[in-house]
Order: C-alpha cells, then structure tokens, then sequence
C-alpha cells in the first residue's frame, strides 16, 4: 500500500529532479531517500524513476502516482488545517438542547460568551424538556443537553453521561397579589390545600403533585401548560396559583405576582450533560466551562 510519505516523496522527485535536492527538501539523506525509492519500487513491483547523468525522471507509473498525489496530498493538508482549526476554536459548531428557562439565560449566556471569544464556533439550540434532551444526546444528535431535576427526585441512576452540576435553583411559589398569603414570608404548601393549581412541564407537573403529597393534599390542577409566561400570567390573573423555579423568574417575571419561599423548600437541579468523548472536543469543552460560568452568575443574580 502506497502512503502518504511516499507520495512525498514522489511529488519532491518531479519538483526538484534530483535525488540530493530531493532529500533535502524531505529533510533525509540521500542514501535514505534512494532505500525509500527501491521500497515504493520493490512495493509496486514497477520502475517509478528512472536515473539518468541529469538528475532524474518519472516512469509512467511515477506519473501516474504523481496525478493522483496532488489529489490526495492537498486533501489531507485540507483536513489538517481544519482539524487545527477546530483544536484552535477558530471554526467548529455546537449542537444544544434545554430547557426554555435555561435556554434562555444559562445557554444564551454561554453562547454569547463563546461567540465573543471564539467567534468561529457557531451554535445549533433546541428547546427540549429534560426526557427528550437527553434522548437527542443518545441518539447523537446534540452535543450538549442542559437538564434539570428536583432535589426530592429519586437519586439519578448511574449512566455512561458526562454530567457537570451548573445551578442549585430554588423553586417558589407564585400568587395571585390578592391571595391571602401573598403577604406572607413563607408559605407552607399544607396552608394552599384548598387552591386550585396551575402546572407546568410533565417533569414540572411530577414535582408538584410529589410535593403537594408530602404536604399531605393531592392538588387541583386547573391549568397545565410548558409555557411559563403563560403559567405566571394565569396565576396573575387569580385563576390559580404555581410553584415556580427562580431560574424561571430570571428569565421573565410578569407583573401582579408575589413569590414566596416555601417552608420546605425544594431545588430544581441543572446540569449541563454530554458524553466523554464530546467533552474532550474543542468547542463541546468551552462551551461546557462556559454554561458553569453562567450557572455561577446566576446563582448569584437570580
């Protein structure tokens, strides 16, 4: 089999015409150059130069090897200067999926940090609930999914994930201003039996119904929604009220709401999720480092 040093060596003969100038070139010597020619020769079985008082020329079989060369050798100084280019964050793309509120502070954050400094990376963003992010990172279709769980969950199976923790966010409770707690510093989720409740996301809906059983009350559910603009905006408006994460509340707060810590409080988890050998691309492990400076931001700046 023909490699890529030969085809060198066989494009530095036709340039220079001479085994010494040759050698140079390839930085050999030129009795290790000539071992290489009679290796190409003994391995094609055919004369691919012939020497002569001038220097020396291509055989047929060099000529054609030499055509080919251009090809091959272009495509691969091609490939390497991409690949240098990926390791060096001046060209590379991310695939992303999360969650609404954390696709729109965590990864926003992250990506415009990532585009500031490296601005030849460029983003793929989906906006999928945690099920379905991480089914798409299974299935190799998004590099890197931001997900999130509640910290009365069962404990997280052991997998074959990269999970990296971004954000502890604690999960309030939204009423209505004329609700008869809304003047409360806390609220004790026992106290809201009697309220009709509006649920978010399925995982979101799980948490409620788990936390309102711990209070000891199965909860009315009125409303569900994934929309949380809607979710708030139909609390507001007295038709029920909402537990609702801060991460939310740093993405959009909307007006005539009081929110109130729980008397159990309860955290809503986020981690930033991908696999090993993802996390060691250049682009993937930036982006990663970039999403726990965000989850630190705004930890701080809810």
């Amino acid at each position: 089999m023909v490699d890529v040093r030969q085809l060198e060596l066989v494009r530095a003969l036709a340039e220079h015409g001479s085994l010494s100038a040759a050698a140079r070139d390839l930085g050999f010597s030129q009795p290790a150059l000539s071992q290489q020619v009679r290796t190409l020769e003994d391995q094609l079985r055919t004369p691919v130069v012939i020497r002569g008082s001038r220097g020396v020329e291509l055989t047929e079989a060099g000529k054609v090897l030499l055509r080919h060369s251009a090809v091959v050798l272009d495509t691969i100084s091609l490939a390497r200067a991409e690949v240098e280019a990926v390791t060096g964050l001046r060209q590379g793309h991310v695939r992303v999926a999360a969650f609404p509120s954390a696709a729109s502070t965590l990864v926003a954050t992250a990506m415009a940090t990532m585009t500031k400094k490296h601005p030849g990376v460029t983003f793929t963003l989906v906006e999928a609930e945690p099920p379905k992010a991480l089914e798409l990172l299974e299935a190799g279709d998004c590099d890197i999914a931001v997900v999130f769980r509640y910290s009365n969950d069962a404990p997280r199976a052991e997998d074959a994930f990269h999970w990296r923790p971004l954000l502890e966010s604690e999960v309030n409770v939204a009423l209505p201003e004329q609700h008869p707690h809304a003047d409360s510093d806390q609220v004790d989720l026992a106290e809201l039996w009697d309220s009709r409740w509006i649920a978010g996301c399925p995982d979101c809906r799980g948490h409620l119904t788990t936390a309102c059983q711990d209070a000891g009350f199965s909860p009315d559910i009125a409303f569900e929604t994934d929309d949380f603009v809607a979710l708030q905006n139909l609390a507001a408006r007295g038709l029920g009220v909402a537990l609702v994460p801060q991460l939310v509340l740093s993405a959009v707060r909307v007006d005539g709401l009081k929110f109130k810590e729980l008397v159990a409080p309860t955290r809503q988890e986020i981690s930033a999720v991908s696999t090993p050998g993802l996390a060691a691309v250049p682009g993937v492990r930036e982006t990663l480092r970039a999403l726990e400076s965000a989850g630190d931001y705004y930890s701080v700046s809810p």
